[in-house]
């Protein structure tokens, strides 16, 4: 692969700045029927859970999963509406966040010296996933104007096309070839390479408390430009994102 000249880097949240192995996406996703029996009235977390994974493994994203679920008659006739300010809200107040670990420093002090524009894109409600950019130290390099998560694309989400568009779209609309898409799921790395965008693949350090397993990781899939095992290997492996003028050239062009 030859060196391409890179002007921003759209990193994903969960699973991709955090190993999903320490545990915290499980058990995010796990308070989701608790929140659901709380929140919208279900009989129990066996019946909320049936719904949610239905939902959630259509689209990757808890708000938009229980938004689709409600609009097809799927929750109790008397629950509330389903915002993602009330997901997002149960979730920064419930969640347990230490299990994130320290603050990411080196990380911090690396991608500080990268010259491209840094992006958070997070199917996430923007509530939860400022708070994990905080525990984890990096919220500072993105800020509230370069954070997007699903509130700023609804009814879309990744990987849908239009979701990508919008955040492209509100970065000043750099062309895709010039950005480089950093994941952990293959569904959303095959959506950015479909629209042009370099990818790197986040594989992370086990299978354990992968949520969805038809999803897992593939470094063989022509859609991924580099795979690494974490993210901190990414200056290791893309050296040439902190040149002056970063460019995108694996150490290792096979992937």
């Amino acid at each position: 692969m030859a060196a391409s000249p890179i002007t921003t880097l759209i990193f994903d949240v969960d699973d991709t700045l955090y190993d999903v192995g320490n545990g915290f996406t499980v058990h995010r996703n796990n308070s989701a029927p608790r929140m659901m029996v709380e929140k919208y009235k279900f009989p129990s977390e066996e019946a909320a859970q049936k719904v949610k994974a239905e939902y959630f493994s259509k689209y990757h994203s808890t708000a938009k999963a229980l938004k689709v679920a409600q609009d097809e008659g799927k929750f109790p006739e008397d629950a509330p509406e389903v915002k993602t300010e009330d997901i997002a809200t149960f979730w920064a107040e419930k969640l347990d966040y230490t299990m994130l670990g320290p603050p990411k420093t080196a990380l911090h002090d690396e991608l500080s010296k990268c010259n491209c524009t840094l992006v958070a894109f997070s199917n996430g409600p923007r509530k939860y996933v400022k708070r994990a950019l905080e525990t984890m130290g990096l919220f500072d390099l993105f800020g509230e104007e370069r954070l997007y998560a699903v509130d700023d694309v609804m009814p879309h989400c990744k990987p849908e096309k239009e979701a990508f568009e919008k955040i492209l779209k509100n970065i000043g609309n750099p062309k895709p070839e010039t950005c480089v898409m950093v994941e952990d799921s293959m569904k959303n790395i095959r959506g950015a390479k479909a629209l042009g965008m370099k990818t790197v693949l986040i594989r992370g350090s086990s299978e354990n408390g992968r949520i969805l397993k038809d999803d897992k990781p593939n470094s063989e899939d022509p859609a991924v430009d580099c795979s690494m095992a974490s993210i901190e290997e990414f200056f290791t492996m893309l050296p040439g994102l902190l040149d002056t003028n970063p460019v995108f050239d694996p150490v290792v062009a096979d992937k």
